[in-house]
């Protein structure tokens, strides 16, 4: 090799070494720079986190391809929490804020990954952007931002991707800036799902309480001449606590025309199982999703037809919702729903209808048009309305006040009827209560003995005598035996029972006078009319008090029920709720399974009927009316 190589060789050597030199240099003065907040509290300003009242994320959704915004916040008056990105429908968002809140208040950059801006992809914090969203989400990160009530930012930042596994461990960056950093930040609190945010028990009832299931299976078909009214069945079923067993207290079908009434014959019964599995599923059930009604639509669907503009028609019919088109204008319109409706009555008299629209699914139209909308069938709408049913709170049952002496006297004696029926003829007080077989028998009370002949000797003899000095014995007649030994007995039994005569006189006679025998209970006397009079008032007064008790405790009970029935058609008023489709499924019951043969398992349906709905039909506005169900 010769000098000019070797010369060359070693200036290129040189500028290697000086350009690494330049490089690692500028790296630690741009690093020093960053590092400043390792080890230091990214957001100082945000020391409390009950100051937070809006958070708002912002994410891409790999599973439904577009951006999932999700914003939070709380009205400044009110203090009441709703979700602006789900047209401020109320949320249950204390803990759930105050939980994703707590993540940034304090939360330190525990290392440096990159300054790099190219970089910004691998480790996932490229900052989302709706109008980006075609663009995929490759790289990008999750927006965070926190203000105060006064609309002062308390946090920003990009949640990357976790460190190496460790779901804990976040790369995180403030979108101002280039420099990504390893935070120790759980993101579970920061979920856009919506029911997370809210309070999700849409009925908010216990299973315990229903009482009376009110079905009305009944769907509304398309066809060429509109759309028709398809009723399979109705049915009203009340469970009864005492015997905790449900009963059938009427089911019509449609089947034929006339409709007929269906009973539950000797050799079947209700579906236990399927019942219970309903009321368990109205229990549980849970918002999938809510869509805002429109604007002057009433909370229980009811109103003036003529005040239903198109676009509140169009609204309803969208998400499976019907006017009756048999009505007139000027009367009050009620609805009918594509899937039929379920009314729950609670012990206490709260009424719930649901109605079951159509499926709630943003390919819905197109899978209409292509008639294929059961594949897309995802959730399901669900119109929720409330209502008293007053015959769960009858009226008090009120004792008559007497207002006279002779009015009382007639009161308490139908009482004293009441409550002390005739008796049973029973023995006198003074027969004695021994068995007659226990008492000691006396010689007349013995059967009379058989009369024992006596024998004549013949005429001119007598009786033969024993011999004296005889060595034989002396022979017994054993009849005057027998009847010697029996006048010794009774003699015997007549000297007891004399004895025990004369012991219990001479116990008489001996006993102190101070214990007189037992007096006979006093008849009570009348009381006066003054008494009377004095009886009648406190009776009119303690009567009058229960009375009143009775009304209040039924006016209370009244009042209650109102305010709850109120209460829940404020929450429903404004909103298209949706529901899974597997709880829409689970609230659903075909005939041929409400009443099956008693051998068959309380699970199993009846064979033969299909599960689709039956039953004569005619389109809206035809030839046969489009009439709504018994309700």
């Amino acid at each position: 090799m010769s000098e000019g190589q070797k010369t060359g060789i070693f200036a290129v050597i040189a500028g290697v070494v000086a350009l690494l030199a330049w490089a690692t240099t500028s790296r630690n003065v741009v690093v020093n720079a960053k590092t400043s907040r390792i080890n230091q509290v990214i957001f100082e300003k945000f020391n409390d986190p009950l100051t937070a009242a809006s958070l708002k994320l912002l994410r891409y959704d790999s599973s439904k391809e577009q951006m999932d915004e999700f914003e939070v916040s709380k009205d400044r008056k009110t203090g009441v929490w709703s979700i602006p990105s789900h047209e401020s429908y109320p949320a249950d968002a204390s803990k759930q804020m105050a939980d994703a809140a707590t993540l940034f208040v304090g939360l330190k950059a525990l290392d440096v990954a990159s300054e790099k801006r190219e970089d910004q992809s691998l480790f996932g914090v490229i900052a989302p952007d709706k109008q980006k969203e075609d663009q995929g989400g490759d790289g990008v990160g999750m927006l965070v931002q926190m203000r105060d009530e006064k609309g002062e930012m308390l946090a920003d930042i990009i949640i990357g991707k976790d460190v190496d596994g460790n779901k804990k461990k976040r790369f995180v960056r403030i979108p101002s800036e280039d420099v990504i950093y390893v935070a120790e930040l759980d993101t579970t609190p920061l979920t856009t799902e919506f029911k997370q945010w809210i309070e999700p028990d849409l009925l908010q009832l216990s299973s315990t309480d229903i009482e009376t299931f009110g079905i009305r299976d009944y769907q509304i078909l398309p066809t060429n001449q509109g759309q028709v009214l398809s009723r399979n069945y109705e049915a009203d079923i009340n469970y009864v606590t005492a015997s905790g067993q449900w009963e059938a207290v009427r089911v019509n079908t449609y089947d034929s025309d006339p409709p007929g009434v269906k009973t539950v014959g000797e050799n079947e019964q209700l579906n236990t199982t399927k019942l219970n599995d309903i009321k368990s599923a109205l229990d549980n059930l849970k918002i999938a999703d809510v869509t805002k009604k429109p604007a002057g639509l009433a909370a229980d669907l009811k109103g003036d037809r003529s005040k239903l503009s198109r676009e509140v028609q169009e609204s309803l019919a969208r998400r499976g919702f019907f006017p009756n088109p048999n009505q007139k204008e000027g009367d009050v319109v009620d609805f009918f729903s594509k899937n039929g409706e379920l009314i729950v009555t609670l012990k206490d008299g709260v009424q719930y209808l649901l109605r079951f629209g159509g499926s709630a699914s943003a390919d819905i139209n197109a899978a209409v048009e292509e008639g294929k909308e059961e594949s897309v069938s995802i959730n399901r709408f669900l119109l929720v309305t409330a209502r008293l049913d007053e015959s769960k709170i009858p009226p008090a049952i009120l004792e008559k006040v007497p207002e006279s002496v002779e009015e009382l006297k007639a009161l308490e004696a139908l009482k004293n009827a009441a409550s002390n029926p005739t008796p049973a003829l029973n023995p006198s007080a003074d027969t004695p209560t021994s068995k007659p077989e226990d008492a000691p028998k006396l010689e007349s009370d013995k059967p009379a003995e058989p009369k024992v002949e006596e024998t004549k000797p013949e005429s001119g003899k007598t009786a033969e005598e024993p011999k004296a000095n005889s060595d034989e014995p002396v022979k017994e007649d054993p009849s005057k035996s027998d009847q010697a030994s029996k006048a010794k007995t009774s003699a015997k039994l007549i000297s007891t029972t004399q004895e025990a005569e004369a012991k219990a006189a001479a116990s008489q006679e001996s006993a102190p006078a101070s214990q007189p025998a037992p007096a006979t209970p006093a008849v009570p006397q009348e009381p006066t009319e003054e008494e009377w009079k004095e009886r009648l008032e406190a009776t009119k007064e303690k009567i009058t008090k229960e009375n009143s008790r009775k009304v209040e405790e039924r006016e209370e009970k009244l009042k209650k029920a109102k305010t709850r029935v109120a209460e829940l058609n404020r929450r429903f008023a404004d909103w298209y709720y949706v529901v899974s489709e597997a709880d829409f499924k689970r609230m659903r019951i075909p005939l041929n399974e409400l009443i099956q043969p008693k051998a068959a398992s309380g699970a199993s349906g009846l064979p033969g009927a299909p599960g689709g709905f039956g039953g004569g039909a005619g389109p809206f506005g035809g030839a046969s009316p489009f009439g709504g169900p018994n309700q």
